[in-house]
């Protein structure tokens, strides 16, 4: 089982937990693309790099991902979020996106994928 050329956003600051999760995605089947810790990377990758999904790390660097969420919403590219904290309020309109909390729980975040990539 492979995702092929589909690449995987992963949003994530905390460098460790980046690597980890990039490596189990990978191990899973997935092309994961280089983690970044930031809107602007973010931003700068889906300028130039199209994908099929995306993990946003809620909080990062002092800052939200929420700008890489509305955009990935207006190009209707799925997305999950991960949060340290569960008790984040998301915004009305990301009430019906995922949001799974760390520690990360492996199984469910391949689950996830699964289910929003088809694969």
């Amino acid at each position: 089982m492979t995702s092929g050329g589909c690449a995987i956003l992963l949003v994530e600051d905390e460098f460790l937990i980046a690597l980890d999760v990039q490596m189990r995605l990978q191990e899973a089947g997935y092309n994961v693309l280089d983690p970044v810790a930031s809107v602007e990377e973010a931003m700068s990758v889906l300028d130039k790099t199209p994908v099929c999904a995306a993990i946003l790390d809620m909080n990062i660097r002092g800052s939200t991902s929420l700008p890489i969420a509305q955009r990935l919403q207006a190009e209707g590219k799925p997305f999950i979020f991960l949060s340290g904290n569960d008790t984040y309020q998301l915004q009305e309109k990301y009430s019906d996106r995922s949001v799974l909390t760390k520690p990360i729980d492996y199984a469910q975040l391949i689950g996830e994928l699964r289910e929003l990539c088809g694969f």
